[in-house]
């Protein structure tokens, strides 16, 4: 068995956008079908195997379009 290190910061960062998707009652298909990658990717990503690349091309692709659908509902509550 090999044991994988994953960063802390990255684990943050996987943790708030999880967080702010249920936050702005969606599901995590929504986000990954906006993005146009698979649910292999999707949970590569999430799970830190998929490359530094495309981690960092989901995650901020993810963080914009959540933060923007927060804001939003939002918007709409006030």
């Amino acid at each position: 068995m090999v044991a994988i290190t994953i960063n802390q910061s990255y684990l943050d960062r996987v943790g708030r956008l999880i967080g702010d998707i249920y936050a702005a009652q969606m599901k995590e298909k929504e986000v990954y079908e906006y993005l146009g990658v698979s649910k292999t990717t999707w949970m590569n990503v999430k799970s830190g195997l998929a490359g530094q690349n495309t981690i960092n091309r989901v995650l901020n692709g993810a963080e914009t379009y959540v933060a923007g659908v927060l804001n939003e509902r939002r918007k709409q509550i006030n």
